[in-house]
Parts: structure tokens; C-alpha cells; sequence
């Protein structure tokens, strides 16, 4: 059911009376200093264009605008470097299950790509799309890819990321449209829904994953960087939470295979042969292996010094 009108009406004046809590105000200002008069005039103007943010605890807006603050990045959805989305989560309260618009920061790709730079160690940093007519052609030795051919329509087969540092080593990551939305499908638990991000703007999240499969496994990541994946409550899992899935995923019916370490050679002992069975000179190299592995581990003997 839609909120009224006068409602959302009401829900906005309660963000502008949040915003003027000499609080609230004291602590965007601790934050931002000179810059926090346009940071609340960009808040307000945010939940203006946004009917379903109206309809979010103002507190918790300002909270999650605050967070897109503290790494220094503008919340302008027309920038696209960091965004507050509302989201209809569900709770159980008591025996029935309630909806509430909950706001969610979360980074653009774009973003990700201006605290990389901020690094100073990306030289060239990129991501972008190949239509259809299009090729990428993966140089697999130099791990880069390069895109061939010529354009035939507007409609995207792929998407691309490419770095290279400062020092000179370049990485480049191709993906087919299909690739992408299954990763999006996967990992995506509003993936399907209208208001998702990967339906109002599909373009942005397929460079976003992109980036995501590239700055966190191959680039140089800072304090910053780290604190923005942290942050991010977007729908595509980082890299680094790669951990925890594994351990969801976990005595699943498969088996996974360890490679173990393998011993050098001098300290190797010999493998049985002749059908398993050892014979009498394998068992006396063995036990002359031993004791000058003892031998070797005995404290030489001298001054006690």
C-alpha cells in the first residue's frame, strides 16, 4: 500500500526538522566543517526526488548520507558516485510480518573508481561496454584483452574493466552480458524486483560488478576503498566476503581437493614400491634418513654460550 500523499509531505518536513537539530547539525559539521551547509541542502534535495526515500526514517537517511560523507563523495544520484536507496525490507513482529522503507547506502561504480585514483598508485583506470558487432579478444599471457570490430547497434554483448598502476603492471576483465546478469541473479537477493537497482539502472551495476571483480583482486586498496566495500549495501557481494560464502556453501555434498605441500627432495622419504611392499635396502635408507635428521637436530655441543 502507497503511503499518502500527506504523509510523504510530512515525512520530508520531519527531515528538514532532523537536519535542524542543533545535534545533528553539530555533527555534519564536525564531519564536513565548511562543506556541511551544502551537504544537508543535498540531503533535502535527495529525499525531494525520491518518494520512496520519503517514506524512511529521516534519522536513518541522514545516517546512511552520512556515510557517503565521510569518504568524501557527493550523494548527487546525477554524479553517480554514491547513492542512498530505499528498500522494502520485511520484519516479524509478534505472529505477522511487517514492511518497512529502509534507507541503504550504497556505492557507484564510479565512486569506486575516484577512491582508486585517490590512491595514486592507477595510472589508467576504466570500465565500459562492448556492443554487439563487437569483439574482446583475451590476451591470456599479459592477462588484458582488447575489443575488435566495429559497433552494429546500441545493445550491449559485454562489459570491461582495465587498470594499470603507476608501476606498470595492467590487468583487464571481460565479461559477456549473460555472465554478468547471472552474477547479478546469483548474488542479488532483489534482483528480480522493479525497483531493484539492476532494473532501473542495469548499465551502472553491470560496471559496478566490473570494478568489484577488479580493483578488490588485482589493485592496490587503501583504508578508504576497504571502508567503502564494507560499507556498500549494494546487492553484488565483494570479493572479500568471498570467505563467508564459501562457508555457507560448505558440506554441500562436494568435495573439494587440497593439493598438499609436497617436502624437498633431500628430506623426502622414498615411496614404497613393488606392489607397496618395502624392501630390506628402502628400509635401511629410511632409517639412515632418520638419524641424520636427529643428528641434525641435536644442539651442538661446546661452551655454553
Amino acid at each position: 500500500m502507497n503511503m499518502p500523499a500527506t504523509a510523504n509531505q510530512n515525512r520530508a518536513v520531519t527531515l528538514k526538522q532532523s537536519l535542524a537539530r542543533p545535534d545533528i547539525q553539530a555533527r555534519i559539521e564536525e564531519r564536513l566543517g565548511q562543506k556541511a551547509g551544502n551537504f544537508m541542502a543535498s540531503i533535502l534535495d535527495l529525499s525531494g526526488e525520491n518518494h520512496q526515500l520519503q517514506k524512511c526514517d529521516p534519522n536513518l537517511v541522514i545516517k546512511e548520507c552520512l556515510k557517503a560523507a565521510a569518504l568524501d563523495l557527493p550523494i548527487n544520484k546525477n554524479l553517480g558516485f554514491a547513492y542512498v536507496i530505499p528498500y522494502n525490507e520485511s520484519s516479524k513482529v509478534g505472529n505477522q510480518w511487517i514492511k518497512t522503507m529502509t534507507p541503504r547506502f550504497q556505492m557507484g561504480y564510479k565512486g569506486f573508481i575516484q577512491l582508486a585514483i585517490r590512491t595514486g598508485q592507477y595510472k589508467h583506470l576504466n570500465a565500459g561496454v562492448v556492443y554487439e558487432g563487437e569483439e574482446m579478444v583475451v590476451d591470456r599471457i599479459r592477462g588484458t584483452l582488447t575489443i575488435e570490430g566495429k559497433a552494429t547497434s546500441e545493445k550491449p554483448a559485454g562489459y570491461f574493466s582495465y587498470m594499470q598502476l603507476v608501476n606498470g603492471f595492467e590487468k583487464a576483465i571481460g565479461w559477456s552480458v549473460e555472465k554478468v546478469m547471472a552474477h547479478g541473479q546469483k548474488f542479488s537477493k532483489s534482483f528480480g524486483k522493479k525497483t531493484s537497482p539492476w532494473k532501473t539502472n542495469t548499465e551502472a551495476m553491470c560496471l559496478k560488478t566490473m570494478i568489484m571483480q577488479l580493483i578488490p583482486k588485482y589493485g592496490p586498496m587503501s583504508i578508504e576503498l576497504t571502508q567503502a566495500m564494507t560499507q556498500d549495501r549494494s546487492d553484488v557481494v565483494p570479493f572479500d566476503q568471498g570467505e563467508s560464502r564459501i562457508q555457507e556453501e560448505a558440506n554441500q555434498g562436494e568435495v573439494i581437493d587440497i593439493n598438499p605441500e609436497v617436502a624437498p627432495e633431500e628430506t623426502r622419504k622414498p615411496e614404497p614400491v613393488n606392489g607397496g611392499e618395502i624392501t630390506e635396502e628402502e628400509k635401511a635408507e629410511i632409517v639412515r634418513q632418520e638419524s641424520e635428521a636427529e643428528k641434525a637436530d641435536e644442539p651442538a655441543r661446546g661452551p655454553g654460550f
